[in-house]
Protein backbone atom coordinates (compact mmCIF):
# COMPACT_ATOMS: atom_id res chain seq x y z
CA UNK A 1 0.00 0.00 0.00
CA UNK A 2 1.17 3.47 -1.13
CA UNK A 3 2.21 5.78 1.89
CA UNK A 4 1.29 9.67 1.45
CA UNK A 5 3.80 12.32 2.81
CA UNK A 6 2.83 15.83 3.94
CA UNK A 7 3.61 17.41 0.53
CA UNK A 8 2.02 14.63 -1.29
CA UNK A 9 -1.77 15.92 0.58
CA UNK A 10 -1.36 19.36 0.61
CA UNK A 11 -0.79 19.30 -3.41
CA UNK A 12 -3.92 16.70 -3.52
CA UNK A 13 -5.54 19.47 -1.49
CA UNK A 14 -4.54 22.10 -3.89
CA UNK A 15 -5.39 20.43 -7.15
CA UNK A 16 -8.70 19.68 -5.71
CA UNK A 17 -9.64 22.85 -4.43
CA UNK A 18 -8.26 24.06 -8.01
CA UNK A 19 -10.80 21.88 -9.88
CA UNK A 20 -14.01 23.31 -7.92
CA UNK A 21 -12.73 26.59 -8.79
CA UNK A 22 -12.88 26.08 -12.15
CA UNK A 23 -16.43 25.09 -12.01
CA UNK A 24 -17.19 27.75 -9.83
CA UNK A 25 -15.70 31.19 -10.66
CA UNK A 26 -16.74 32.79 -7.37
CA UNK A 27 -16.31 31.64 -3.95
CA UNK A 28 -15.59 32.09 0.25
CA UNK A 29 -13.36 30.17 1.88
CA UNK A 30 -16.69 28.66 3.61
CA UNK A 31 -18.16 27.79 0.28
CA UNK A 32 -15.07 25.50 -0.51
CA UNK A 33 -14.80 23.98 2.53
CA UNK A 34 -18.70 23.16 2.53
CA UNK A 35 -17.84 21.76 -0.94
CA UNK A 36 -14.84 19.64 0.43
CA UNK A 37 -13.74 17.38 3.62
CA UNK A 38 -10.90 20.08 3.61
CA UNK A 39 -10.94 21.91 6.78
CA UNK A 40 -10.98 25.59 6.87
CA UNK A 41 -8.01 26.24 8.18
CA UNK A 42 -6.39 24.32 5.27
CA UNK A 43 -8.59 26.00 2.70
CA UNK A 44 -8.06 29.65 4.21
CA UNK A 45 -4.06 29.26 3.86
CA UNK A 46 -4.09 27.25 -0.01
CA UNK A 47 -6.98 30.72 -1.17
CA UNK A 48 -4.33 32.87 0.48
CA UNK A 49 -1.94 31.02 -1.72
CA UNK A 50 -3.72 31.11 -4.55
CA UNK A 51 -4.09 35.21 -4.38
CA UNK A 52 -0.45 35.42 -3.84
CA UNK A 53 0.47 34.09 -7.06
CA UNK A 54 -2.70 35.63 -9.43
CA UNK A 55 -5.25 32.71 -9.48
CA UNK A 56 -7.59 34.19 -7.50
CA UNK A 57 -8.90 37.98 -6.38
CA UNK A 58 -10.78 39.24 -3.56
CA UNK A 59 -14.16 40.93 -5.27
CA UNK A 60 -14.70 42.95 -2.56
CA UNK A 61 -17.97 41.83 -1.86
CA UNK A 62 -19.11 39.79 1.09
CA UNK A 63 -21.95 36.89 1.51
CA UNK A 64 -24.11 36.57 4.97
CA UNK A 65 -23.32 33.26 6.34
CA UNK A 66 -25.58 30.76 6.66
CA UNK A 67 -29.15 31.86 6.92
CA UNK A 68 -28.29 35.61 7.48
CA UNK A 69 -26.16 34.66 10.76
CA UNK A 70 -22.38 35.00 11.42
CA UNK A 71 -20.19 37.30 10.10
CA UNK A 72 -19.94 38.52 6.40
CA UNK A 73 -17.66 35.89 3.79
CA UNK A 74 -15.26 37.30 1.31
CA UNK A 75 -15.84 36.04 -1.88
CA UNK A 76 -13.06 35.23 -4.25
CA UNK A 77 -12.83 35.40 -8.06
CA UNK A 78 -11.28 33.01 -10.02
CA UNK A 79 -9.26 35.03 -12.68
CA UNK A 80 -8.93 32.96 -15.79
CA UNK A 81 -6.48 34.73 -17.74
CA UNK A 82 -3.17 34.64 -15.06
CA UNK A 83 -1.93 31.95 -17.01
CA UNK A 84 -2.31 30.88 -20.06
CA UNK A 85 -0.59 28.36 -22.59
CA UNK A 86 0.24 28.55 -26.34
CA UNK A 87 -1.16 25.70 -28.52
CA UNK A 88 0.07 25.17 -31.93
CA UNK A 89 -1.41 22.64 -34.43
CA UNK A 90 0.75 21.99 -37.82
CA UNK A 91 -1.11 20.06 -40.30
CA UNK A 92 0.03 19.86 -43.62
CA UNK A 93 0.89 23.64 -44.87
CA UNK A 94 -0.98 25.20 -42.35
CA UNK A 95 -0.18 26.20 -38.55
CA UNK A 96 -2.46 27.83 -36.07
CA UNK A 97 -1.67 28.78 -32.92
CA UNK A 98 -3.99 29.54 -29.94
CA UNK A 99 -3.56 31.31 -26.36
CA UNK A 100 -5.68 29.20 -24.20
CA UNK A 101 -6.38 30.80 -20.62
CA UNK A 102 -7.13 28.68 -17.20
CA UNK A 103 -10.85 27.99 -18.43
CA UNK A 104 -9.82 26.45 -21.68
CA UNK A 105 -10.88 29.63 -23.17
CA UNK A 106 -9.50 31.18 -26.99
CA UNK A 107 -7.85 34.25 -26.01
CA UNK A 108 -6.05 35.30 -29.52
CA UNK A 109 -5.57 33.34 -32.41
CA UNK A 110 -3.03 33.36 -35.55
CA UNK A 111 -2.40 31.24 -38.73
CA UNK A 112 0.12 30.89 -41.34
CA UNK A 113 1.45 28.79 -44.63
CA UNK A 114 4.75 27.83 -44.87
CA UNK A 115 6.66 25.25 -46.98
CA UNK A 116 9.15 24.67 -44.12
CA UNK A 117 8.53 21.21 -42.42
CA UNK A 118 8.60 21.06 -38.57
CA UNK A 119 11.49 18.82 -38.96
CA UNK A 120 13.88 21.61 -40.34
CA UNK A 121 16.13 23.63 -38.58
CA UNK A 122 14.58 26.71 -40.54
CA UNK A 123 11.77 26.27 -38.54
CA UNK A 124 13.18 27.87 -35.64
CA UNK A 125 12.61 31.51 -36.54
CA UNK A 126 9.15 30.75 -37.77
CA UNK A 127 8.00 29.19 -34.51
CA UNK A 128 9.93 31.80 -32.86
CA UNK A 129 7.59 34.75 -34.95
CA UNK A 130 4.61 32.70 -33.94
CA UNK A 131 5.30 32.64 -29.98
CA UNK A 132 6.26 35.84 -29.30
CA UNK A 133 3.26 37.12 -31.47
CA UNK A 134 1.65 35.12 -28.40
CA UNK A 135 3.91 36.70 -25.76
CA UNK A 136 3.08 40.20 -26.36
CA UNK A 137 -0.59 39.52 -26.15
CA UNK A 138 -0.59 37.38 -23.59
CA UNK A 139 1.12 40.49 -21.88
CA UNK A 140 -1.46 42.95 -22.60
CA UNK A 141 -4.06 40.16 -20.73
CA UNK A 142 -0.97 40.55 -17.58
CA UNK A 143 -1.11 36.79 -18.15
CA UNK A 144 2.05 34.47 -17.44
CA UNK A 145 2.44 31.76 -20.39
CA UNK A 146 3.01 28.71 -19.03
CA UNK A 147 4.39 26.73 -21.95
CA UNK A 148 3.66 25.74 -25.62
CA UNK A 149 1.96 22.53 -26.73
CA UNK A 150 2.63 21.25 -30.48
CA UNK A 151 0.19 19.21 -32.31
CA UNK A 152 1.68 17.50 -35.48
CA UNK A 153 0.05 15.38 -38.02
CA UNK A 154 2.67 12.76 -37.37
CA UNK A 155 2.92 9.30 -35.15
CA UNK A 156 4.93 9.71 -32.45
CA UNK A 157 7.17 6.65 -30.79
CA UNK A 158 7.97 7.78 -27.37
CA UNK A 159 10.48 4.74 -27.08
CA UNK A 160 12.30 5.28 -30.25
CA UNK A 161 12.06 9.23 -29.37
CA UNK A 162 10.67 9.25 -33.23
CA UNK A 163 8.20 11.23 -34.91
CA UNK A 164 6.84 9.29 -38.31
CA UNK A 165 5.63 12.45 -41.54
CA UNK A 166 5.03 12.13 -44.69
CA UNK A 167 7.36 13.71 -47.17
CA UNK A 168 6.61 15.80 -49.96
CA UNK A 169 6.82 12.25 -51.93
CA UNK A 170 3.92 10.95 -49.96
CA UNK A 171 6.07 8.70 -48.55
CA UNK A 172 7.26 8.25 -44.77
CA UNK A 173 10.34 8.72 -42.60
CA UNK A 174 11.10 8.99 -39.33
CA UNK A 175 12.60 11.74 -37.66
CA UNK A 176 14.31 11.93 -33.81
CA UNK A 177 11.97 14.57 -32.15
CA UNK A 178 14.17 14.90 -28.86
CA UNK A 179 16.60 17.30 -30.60
CA UNK A 180 14.13 19.87 -32.40
CA UNK A 181 12.11 20.00 -29.37
CA UNK A 182 15.62 21.53 -27.39
CA UNK A 183 16.57 23.73 -30.36
CA UNK A 184 12.45 25.23 -30.17
CA UNK A 185 12.92 25.53 -26.16
CA UNK A 186 16.23 27.07 -26.45
CA UNK A 187 14.96 29.76 -28.76
CA UNK A 188 11.61 30.87 -26.82
CA UNK A 189 12.86 29.51 -23.36
CA UNK A 190 9.95 27.96 -22.50
CA UNK A 191 8.28 24.31 -21.61
CA UNK A 192 7.49 22.22 -24.49
CA UNK A 193 5.57 19.43 -25.14
CA UNK A 194 4.78 17.58 -28.72
CA UNK A 195 1.85 15.48 -29.20
CA UNK A 196 0.06 13.58 -32.55
CA UNK A 197 -2.60 16.02 -33.93
CA UNK A 198 -5.48 13.66 -33.61
CA UNK A 199 -4.59 12.65 -29.78
CA UNK A 200 -4.48 16.68 -29.11
CA UNK A 201 -7.81 17.16 -30.52
CA UNK A 202 -9.20 14.15 -28.94
CA UNK A 203 -8.75 16.23 -25.65
CA UNK A 204 -10.02 19.27 -26.82
CA UNK A 205 -13.58 17.12 -28.34
CA UNK A 206 -13.44 15.54 -24.25
CA UNK A 207 -13.46 18.77 -22.61
CA UNK A 208 -16.04 20.03 -24.92
CA UNK A 209 -18.09 16.51 -23.75
CA UNK A 210 -16.97 17.51 -20.36
CA UNK A 211 -18.70 20.88 -20.59
CA UNK A 212 -21.90 19.39 -21.86
CA UNK A 213 -22.00 16.07 -20.22
CA UNK A 214 -20.56 15.31 -16.99
CA UNK A 215 -20.72 11.73 -17.28
CA UNK A 216 -18.84 11.18 -20.05
CA UNK A 217 -15.33 9.32 -18.98
CA UNK A 218 -14.24 7.43 -22.26
CA UNK A 219 -14.06 8.48 -26.09
CA UNK A 220 -12.95 7.34 -29.08
CA UNK A 221 -12.31 10.44 -31.89
CA UNK A 222 -11.58 9.44 -35.66
CA UNK A 223 -10.05 12.00 -38.13
CA UNK A 224 -9.97 11.20 -41.74
CA UNK A 225 -8.22 13.36 -43.87
CA UNK A 226 -4.84 12.92 -45.81
CA UNK A 227 -4.48 9.91 -43.89
CA UNK A 228 -6.48 8.13 -41.00
CA UNK A 229 -5.61 8.42 -37.46
CA UNK A 230 -7.48 8.41 -33.44
CA UNK A 231 -7.43 9.20 -30.19
CA UNK A 232 -8.26 7.29 -26.74
CA UNK A 233 -9.67 8.71 -23.69
CA UNK A 234 -10.31 5.93 -21.11
CA UNK A 235 -11.39 7.46 -17.92
CA UNK A 236 -10.72 10.68 -18.61
CA UNK A 237 -7.25 10.00 -19.55
CA UNK A 238 -5.74 9.92 -22.79
CA UNK A 239 -4.32 6.30 -23.33
CA UNK A 240 -1.43 6.59 -25.45
CA UNK A 241 0.09 3.03 -25.15
CA UNK A 242 3.32 1.15 -24.49
CA UNK A 243 4.77 3.39 -27.72
CA UNK A 244 2.43 5.92 -27.73
CA UNK A 245 1.23 4.76 -30.79
CA UNK A 246 -2.70 3.53 -29.68
CA UNK A 247 -5.22 5.11 -32.14
CA UNK A 248 -2.63 4.75 -35.05
CA UNK A 249 -5.32 3.27 -36.98
CA UNK A 250 -3.41 3.63 -40.43
CA UNK A 251 -1.73 0.15 -39.96
CA UNK A 252 -5.57 -1.46 -39.20
CA UNK A 253 -5.31 -3.82 -41.93
CA UNK A 254 -8.39 -6.23 -43.01
CA UNK A 255 -6.62 -7.61 -45.80
CA UNK A 256 -5.07 -10.69 -45.11
CA UNK A 257 -2.77 -10.68 -48.16
CA UNK A 258 -1.51 -7.29 -47.85
CA UNK A 259 2.45 -6.58 -47.21
CA UNK A 260 3.26 -3.44 -46.19
CA UNK A 261 6.38 -1.19 -47.77
CA UNK A 262 9.14 -0.27 -45.17
CA UNK A 263 8.34 3.81 -46.66
CA UNK A 264 4.80 3.52 -47.39
CA UNK A 265 2.05 4.15 -45.79
CA UNK A 266 -0.72 1.28 -43.57
CA UNK A 267 -3.57 -0.38 -45.70
CA UNK A 268 -5.93 1.49 -44.10
CA UNK A 269 -4.86 4.81 -45.32
CA UNK A 270 -3.84 3.70 -48.14
CA UNK A 271 -7.33 2.60 -48.79
CA UNK A 272 -9.49 6.15 -46.98
CA UNK A 273 -6.78 8.52 -47.33
CA UNK A 274 -7.77 11.31 -49.39
CA UNK A 275 -5.35 10.64 -52.20
CA UNK A 276 -6.84 7.47 -53.17
CA UNK A 277 -10.50 8.88 -52.96
CA UNK A 278 -9.61 11.54 -55.18
CA UNK A 279 -8.16 9.07 -57.62
CA UNK A 280 -10.97 6.71 -57.23
CA UNK A 281 -14.21 8.64 -57.03
CA UNK A 282 -15.43 11.43 -59.41
CA UNK A 283 -16.76 13.84 -56.63
CA UNK A 284 -18.24 16.08 -59.08
CA UNK A 285 -20.99 13.69 -59.66
CA UNK A 286 -23.75 12.70 -57.57
CA UNK A 287 -23.41 9.19 -58.05
CA UNK A 288 -19.43 9.44 -57.45
CA UNK A 289 -20.20 11.27 -54.19
CA UNK A 290 -22.53 8.82 -53.15
CA UNK A 291 -20.43 5.88 -54.04
CA UNK A 292 -17.62 7.49 -52.07
CA UNK A 293 -19.92 8.18 -49.19
CA UNK A 294 -20.28 4.07 -48.65
CA UNK A 295 -16.88 3.24 -49.67
CA UNK A 296 -15.47 5.62 -46.48
CA UNK A 297 -18.50 4.80 -44.44
CA UNK A 298 -18.04 0.71 -44.47
CA UNK A 299 -14.44 1.35 -43.78
CA UNK A 300 -15.44 3.99 -40.91
CA UNK A 301 -17.87 0.86 -39.62
CA UNK A 302 -15.08 -1.92 -39.86
CA UNK A 303 -12.47 0.46 -37.73
CA UNK A 304 -15.36 1.61 -35.24
CA UNK A 305 -16.59 -1.91 -34.55
CA UNK A 306 -13.18 -3.25 -34.45
CA UNK A 307 -12.39 -0.53 -31.52
CA UNK A 308 -15.66 -1.27 -29.44
CA UNK A 309 -15.58 -4.63 -29.78
CA UNK A 310 -12.31 -4.38 -27.99
CA UNK A 311 -12.40 -1.08 -25.58
CA UNK A 312 -16.44 -1.15 -25.53
CA UNK A 313 -16.69 3.01 -25.57
CA UNK A 314 -19.40 4.26 -26.11
CA UNK A 315 -18.64 7.87 -27.28
CA UNK A 316 -17.40 8.16 -30.82
CA UNK A 317 -17.05 11.71 -32.81
CA UNK A 318 -15.25 11.53 -36.24
CA UNK A 319 -14.57 14.34 -38.13
CA UNK A 320 -11.46 15.56 -40.81
CA UNK A 321 -11.66 17.60 -43.46
CA UNK A 322 -12.71 14.38 -45.55
CA UNK A 323 -16.07 13.91 -43.01
CA UNK A 324 -16.49 17.75 -43.09
CA UNK A 325 -17.35 17.33 -47.32
CA UNK A 326 -20.63 15.65 -46.31
CA UNK A 327 -20.78 15.31 -42.71
CA UNK A 328 -24.23 14.33 -42.37
CA UNK A 329 -24.28 11.64 -45.11
CA UNK A 330 -21.22 9.64 -43.60
CA UNK A 331 -22.24 10.01 -40.36
CA UNK A 332 -26.01 8.22 -41.22
CA UNK A 333 -24.29 5.51 -43.72
CA UNK A 334 -21.53 5.11 -41.24
CA UNK A 335 -24.16 4.01 -38.11
CA UNK A 336 -26.05 1.77 -40.26
CA UNK A 337 -22.98 -0.18 -41.22
CA UNK A 338 -21.90 -0.25 -37.41
CA UNK A 339 -25.37 -1.48 -36.60
CA UNK A 340 -24.77 -4.10 -39.60
CA UNK A 341 -22.00 -5.08 -37.95
CA UNK A 342 -22.75 -5.35 -34.25
CA UNK A 343 -25.46 -5.88 -32.22
CA UNK A 344 -24.86 -2.58 -30.45
CA UNK A 345 -24.71 1.22 -31.98
CA UNK A 346 -22.55 3.52 -29.87
CA UNK A 347 -23.05 7.52 -29.84
CA UNK A 348 -21.71 8.43 -33.19
CA UNK A 349 -21.30 12.20 -33.73
CA UNK A 350 -19.89 14.64 -36.31
CA UNK A 351 -17.14 16.88 -34.67
CA UNK A 352 -17.82 20.14 -35.72
CA UNK A 353 -14.30 22.14 -33.57
CA UNK A 354 -12.48 24.36 -35.47
CA UNK A 355 -8.50 24.55 -34.28
CA UNK A 356 -8.93 21.51 -31.99
CA UNK A 357 -5.63 20.36 -32.41
CA UNK A 358 -4.16 23.78 -31.49
CA UNK A 359 -6.57 23.70 -27.99
CA UNK A 360 -6.15 20.12 -26.92
CA UNK A 361 -2.60 20.80 -27.29
CA UNK A 362 -2.65 23.93 -25.15
CA UNK A 363 -4.98 21.93 -22.44
CA UNK A 364 -2.31 19.11 -22.21
CA UNK A 365 0.39 21.83 -21.57
CA UNK A 366 -2.04 23.55 -19.29
CA UNK A 367 -2.33 20.28 -17.36
CA UNK A 368 0.73 19.60 -17.38
CA UNK A 369 2.14 23.16 -15.83
CA UNK A 370 -0.83 24.10 -13.96
CA UNK A 371 0.41 21.75 -11.00
CA UNK A 372 3.78 22.88 -10.76
CA UNK A 373 2.08 26.49 -10.29
CA UNK A 374 -0.38 25.00 -7.56
CA UNK A 375 1.96 23.19 -5.74
CA UNK A 376 4.65 26.42 -5.32
CA UNK A 377 7.42 25.06 -7.79
CA UNK A 378 8.36 25.19 -11.17
CA UNK A 379 6.97 28.47 -11.62
CA UNK A 380 7.70 32.53 -10.48
CA UNK A 381 4.46 33.20 -9.57
CA UNK A 382 2.79 36.79 -11.46
CA UNK A 383 4.24 39.26 -7.84
CA UNK A 384 7.65 38.19 -8.21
Amino acid sequence: MKSYLPNDIKDENRKIIFDILLQNPELAKVEITEKTAISFVTVSKIVNFFDQIGILKATGESREGSGGLGRKRTVYRFVENSYVTIGIQMIGKRITALLVNLHSKIIDSYSMETEIPFYSEEFIPVFDEIVERMKKKAAETNSVVLGIGIGVDGAINTRKKTIRMKTKEYKEQDFFYEGIIESLKSKVQLPIILENDVNASTVAEFRNLENTESSVTDLVHITLGDGIGSGIIINKKLHRGFNASAGELEYLCFDEDYKRDPSSVGWLESKIGSEYLLQSFDLHSESGMKACIHYISKKLALTITSIISILDIDQIIIGGKTISLFPDAVLESTKKYVEQYTDWLPNISVSHSDHSTALGAAILMLQQEILKVISGSGHDDKNS
